[in-house]
């Protein structure tokens, strides 16, 4: 469906690979042209496969602490838990207890590495420094425990790093066997994303747009990875603006061939495309 020419009211985007450069920080000039944009009225909603406790940090780079905590929405977990500017907890839905006591101690993921989002922090049995790297802006950390010990009912989702081809057959053997009660995705090519049934970043979004009495031809939304499918679908099939970032995962291309490149990272091409969308009068509260 072609996109309206309306005003956009809402920009959704993800954060690695998309609004983040290559080395998973805010470019200045990417924190420049946000604060015009929440100037603009419009607001600003940052969804992530990351956690709401990493999300924050960023946000609250874009306009200061104080005017982070007045708007803007983040969506974490790739749509497990959706929390207001100021952190508090607007939606979550956790993996059910007896699914996430299969997740991390069926013999089936052994030789992965696995993490585990609660609520309130990151956990690994293992440590595993290299993903310590995307987290550097923010300084979120994880804790090593035993996973014997956790609470399984509070957790929002299991993610296993580890090598791309064996992640995706690994996928397609959670599915074969609880299909039903578990949402798969993949945030980056080398982590298997285990949600909820039902669990999305689009689910969260349509949920959102519904509270905030928006269609999806309000919203200007751009993403990179597999975990941005359905919320891309949303928006583009709803008359507003999706983009695909060109650095995109190449079956996130293939799955939508049709959409418009929004550029590179690497270049700031986020904020570059809402710099020009300001300048020519789209992007305002209307």
């Amino acid at each position: 469906m072609k996109a309206r020419l309306d005003m956009i009211k809402l920009v959704v985007s993800d954060l690695d690979g998309t609004l983040l450069t290559p080395e998973h920080r805010l470019g200045d000039y990417t924190r420049e042209v946000l604060a015009r944009v929440r100037a603009a009225g419009v607001e600003l909603v940052l969804a992530s496969g990351r956690h709401v406790m990493d999300i924050r940090v960023l946000a609250s780079q874009v306009a200061g602490e104080s005017d982070a905590r007045d708007g803007g929405c983040l969506v974490s977990c790739n749509g497990a838990a959706v929390n207001a500017g100021d952190g508090s907890l607007v939606h979550s839905t956790c993996l059910p207890p007896e699914i996430v006591e299969f997740l991390l101690h069926d013999p089936l993921f052994e030789t992965v590495q696995k993490n585990v989002f609660l609520t309130d922090g990151w956990l690994v049995e293992r440590e595993e420094p290299s993903l310590l790297r995307y987290h550097q802006e923010s300084g979120f950390r994880y804790q090593v425990v035993d996973f014997a010990d956790i609470d399984r009912t509070a957790v929002l989702k299991v993610f296993y790093y580890g090598e791309q081809e064996q992640l995706r057959v690994l996928e397609r053997q959670l599915l074969d066997r609880h299909g039903g009660c578990i949402s798969t995705t993949f945030s980056l090519p080398v982590t298997l994303e285990v949600m909820a049934a039902g669990v999305s970043k689009g689910a969260a979004l349509a949920r959102l747009l519904a509270t905030r009495g928006l269609d999806a031809a309000d919203v200007l939304c751009v993403g990179d990875g597999m975990n941005d499918l359905d919320m891309l679908q949303l928006i583009a099939e709803g008359g507003g603006r999706a983009l695909v970032m060109s650095n995109a995962d190449e079956r996130l291309h293939a799955a939508l061939p049709d959409l418009p490149r929004a550029g590179h990272n690497s270049q700031e091409a986020v904020a570059r495309r809402l710099a020009q969308l300001l300048d020519d009068g789209q992007l305002g509260s209307g």
